[in-house]
Parts: structure tokens; sequence; C-alpha cells
């Protein structure tokens, strides 16, 4: 067996910069050291980090749980001021709809060789009173685009409140693959509602 000879350090010397290395070598940098006590602080500045530290000191000085009930106190605040900005004003209450179309359908048909679409919807009042029944807008879209549209007659000319009723029509097909349906009350009823 070889015997293990140990590492052998050598010292290294650190390279100074002397004088005339500095007068080649310029990097543009003020290389003496700043003092802390040149710097002039501002009293507002001072007043600021003050406060900050007194507060922050506050805060490592509270419990574990009355820091959770202060963080949860916190988030209440926050949370409660937005929903207060975010509510609407009580001058602009938003009314919903007195009437509404739903349960909307569009089945194809065939009635002897042509290609008919059966619409079926539920007019539904949710006002506090009658309503006259406004006529109904039938919109067929195919690719976004509005191809047929027609006006459809309600069978009733009035609605109580809290009630619905059917409505039923035929439209002629446009062709093509089976279209959209979008149906709206008839703009010059609309305005009553």
């Amino acid at each position: 067996m070889a015997d293990v000879a140990d590492a052998q350090f050598v010292t290294v010397a650190k390279n100074i910069r002397t004088a005339g290395a500095k007068s080649w070598c310029n990097d543009n940098h003020d290389n003496r050291p700043v003092s802390p006590a040149s710097r002039k602080r501002s009293f507002l500045s001072i007043l600021t980090s003050s406060v900050i530290g007194g507060f922050e000191g506050g805060l490592g000085r509270l419990s574990d749980r009355n820091f959770a009930f202060l963080v949860a106190l916190v988030f209440g605040a926050v949370f409660t001021a937005a929903g207060l900005f975010a509510s609407p004003g009580r001058d602009s209450p938003i009314r919903a709809a007195a009437l509404d179309i739903t349960h909307v359908t569009l089945t194809p048909q065939d009635a002897n060789g042509m290609q008919v679409l059966l619409v079926n919807a539920i007019i539904e009042n949710h006002g506090p009173g009658q309503r006259s029944m406004p006529r109904v807008r039938a919109d067929l879209l195919s690719g976004g685009q509005v191809v047929a549209s027609t006006f459809i007659d309600t069978p009733i000319g009035s609605i109580g409140a809290g009630e619905s009723r059917g409505l039923a029509a035929r439209l002629r097909h446009p062709g093509g693959k089976l279209p959209e349906l979008r149906l709206s009350f008839a703009d010059e009823d609309a305005r009553s509602i």
C-alpha cells in the first residue's frame, strides 16, 4: 500500500492596484467610501419611516390570534367598501323586464312538400299588473347574419301579472342547414313594456 500524502496549501498574495495601474484603467467611478451621515434626509422621510417602524413593531408584538383577527377585520372592511362602491345607487334601481320570452324551440317540418320551421315559445309577465301583448319579431340567423325576419302576432291582446302564454308560428325555411332563431319584442311595441 502506498502512503497518503497531505495536500500542500500555498498562500497567494492579494493583487493590489498601484497608482500607476489606475491611470491607464479609468472606470469613471468614484471610489471614495460614502458615509451614511453625509446623506441628507428630509423631515417627511424621517417621520414616515418612524411611523412605519412603529406600526410594524406594533404588529410584531401582536399574538397570532390577534393578528389573524386584525387581518380578517381588514379583509371584511375592504370587501364591504368594494361592495358599497360597486352597488348601484338608490336613485337608479335596476328594473327587471316585465315581459320575457322563454322556452324557445325551433323544429324543422315538412308541410305538403315544403320545408317549414315550427317556432314555439312562452311569454311570461313578471310585472305587477296587466300588460298589453306586443308583436314578437323572429329573426333567422345563419353564420351570424340575418337571413330572414318576420313579425309574429300573439293570440291574445293582454297578459295578467304572473301569467304566461304560449306562442306558436310556422316560418318558411330559408334553405341550407337549420338556422338559429332569435326572438324579441317588436321595437314600436317595446316602448310600452
